[in-house]
Parts: C-alpha cells; structure tokens; sequence
C-alpha cells in the first residue's frame, strides 16, 4: 500500500553555505546564493511524497539562486501564486510568474532563480510514470523521449482546470481527521493531473494524442496483447500468442502492422522493456540487471543491453545508479 509521507521546513536568515547543506541533505545537491552580495536567505516549504510523486508548497522571502549539476529524473509542474522565477535548462531560459505555470524536464534543469516573495504550488511526476500514462493515451509504446514546449496559460479555460485541480490536490493532501482520503484517491487525482497536462501542453506527441481516432481493434487482437501482457516473462512463441487469441500466425501479423504499426514479437519485446525499466528503477542492491533481465523473458545479456540502450537512451546499469 502507498502512504504519503509530509516534511516541513523553515530556514530564516541562513547564509549560502547553510541553504546549501540543507538542499544537500533534505532534497539533491546544490549551491545555493543569495541573490544579493551577502545577504541572507528565508525560505519556507512543505512537502509530501506519495507514490511516484512529489508535491509541495514553497516561498522563497529573500531571493535566492539555485545551481544544479542536474535535476531529478522526472517532469515538475509548477503553479506561481506570488512573485517570478527563472529556470535554465538545456540551453534556455524558461519563466514563470502569476499566471504562467510551467512544466518541464527537471533532469535538465541548470539553475533556478527565485525572485523576492516567490511562492508556487509544485509537482513532480517521475519520468517513468508519466511515460507509462502517455503511452496508455496513445496506446502504443512511447519510443523516444517526451518534450514538453512552453509555458502553461493558467488564464485559459484548460489553464484554469489544471490550477484548480492542483488546489484539490493540495486540499486533500493537507486534509486532516475524518476528512482525510485514502492514498488511493490521492494518486488517482495526480494520474489526472497528469493526463490533463499530456492533452492541454504542448509536447512532442502531442499530434498524435490529437490525431483522428483508430478504428477499433479486433476481439483477437486484444487478447493477444492481454496474453503477452500477463505471460511477457514467459518463453512464448508467435504460435503460441496466435493460438491463445484464437487466430492463425499470418492474420496475427497482419492485425499487429495494421493496427500497431509492428509485429507480435515486437510488441512484445517493448512490454518486456517497459518492465524491466520499471524493475531495475525499484531495484535495490539485492538485484542484480542479469536477474531482472532474465524475470523479463531476456537470456542474452549483451542483447538485451543493446535493445535497453536503443530504446531508453542508457544502459541498465545506468538506470539502475540513478535511481538509488
């Protein structure tokens, strides 16, 4: 079962070397100044972390700047109430201020800087989950990285939504006695905010999540994707997946290009991949890449490296490095 787990911080007048050591120990290394020649920083936040996400509140009073030898490995959504910060990330400089959210790769991220009196509403979805939702949208694997482009216009109809559903997440995440929900109803409300933002903010899949809607799939299709789903560890066969969705190897192939784009194996090879991913991210030193490769239908370690890193972009023992 899932809980959600509540940090609070407040630091008053602290010099750079004191807000620094605090990022060190309560969120990821940093260096941290003051936007002005010795002054002093005050900062207050409170945060929760539930399933694979990250919400909190914060204010920055002083102004301060934050350099980062590189963010968290997820995507931040952050809803402005007072006051203006700046991100740089990969190259450029994104904004955000009262009425202009922002989303982004907080991997990228280089430096933030705070401005007097900022304070923002903020959530972090891991990279992982977000490209497991996406990829339900879209029903189909997600293949290359997902990149979201601009800003979130929080005076828009959709805009609107999305700052008001970060309220009632906000809501009940504070709530307290008899009017507190279940964890479970938390993560639904951030897989819904998540979906919100794959279909109001622009990204690079965007065109296809807006595309015209694909004829519906075959009865036999479905269950072949069901059986591969539920037998993806197994030593199946195509003829296997063909007999257990009630249809011969030839209609099969035909029914995955016409309606996936790929063949059976293919399909299955991605559900493999996907898990493995998944696993080696909550992996912990007792499980070795051999072991979790092998879980996953993959007996040829040099292949399956070479598959991971054409798909992900790194190596599994990259992947497992950054998650501890």
């Amino acid at each position: 079962m899932t809980y959600a787990t509540c940090s609070v911080s407040q630091i008053e007048k602290a010099d750079a070397e004191e807000m620094t050591a605090h990022y060190a120990r309560t969120l990821f290394p940093a260096i941290v100044e003051p936007l002005h020649r010795r002054g002093a920083i005050s900062v207050e936040d409170r945060h929760y972390t539930i399933g694979s996400c990250s919400v909190w509140r914060g204010k920055c009073h002083s102004g301060m700047s934050v350099m980062l030898p590189g963010g968290p490995e997820a995507y931040g959504l952050y809803l402005p109430t007072a006051g203006k910060m700046l991100v740089d990330a990969a190259g450029r400089q994104l904004e955000s201020e009262p009425g202009r959210g922002l989303v982004a790769d907080m991997s990228s991220f280089s430096r933030l800087t705070f401005f007097e009196q900022r304070s923002h509403m903020g959530i972090a979805f891991e990279k992982a989950a977000m490209i497991r939702q996406l990829s339900t949208l879209l029903d189909a694997p997600v293949r290359s990285d997902l990149e979201f482009a601009g800003p979130v216009d929080l005076t828009s109809g959709r805009g609107m939504q999305i700052a008001a559903l970060g309220n009632l997440i906000w809501q009940d995440l504070t709530a307290a006695g008899p009017e507190k929900s279940s964890a479970s109803f938390s993560e639904c409300l951030l897989q819904a905010m998540m979906i919100a933002l794959l279909e109001t903010v622009p990204h690079n899949y965007t065109p296809q999540l807006q595309g015209p809607a694909s004829p519906a799939i075959p009865r036999q299709l479905k269950r072949a994707m069901e059986y591969m789903h539920v037998n993806a560890g197994a030593d199946i066969k195509i003829a296997d997946i063909a007999r257990e969705s009630g249809t011969s190897v030839r209609s099969l192939q035909t029914a995955f290009q016409q309606f996936k784009n790929m063949t059976p194996l293919g399909y299955l090879r991605e559900i493999r991949l996907q898990g493995a991913r998944k696993a080696l991210i909550q992996s912990n030193r007792s499980r070795v890449v051999a072991d979790i490769a092998r879980d996953w239908g993959f007996s040829h370690m040099g292949r399956f490296a070479a598959l991971y890193y054409q798909s992900f972009g790194e190596m599994p023992s990259e992947t497992v490095r950054q998650a501890r």
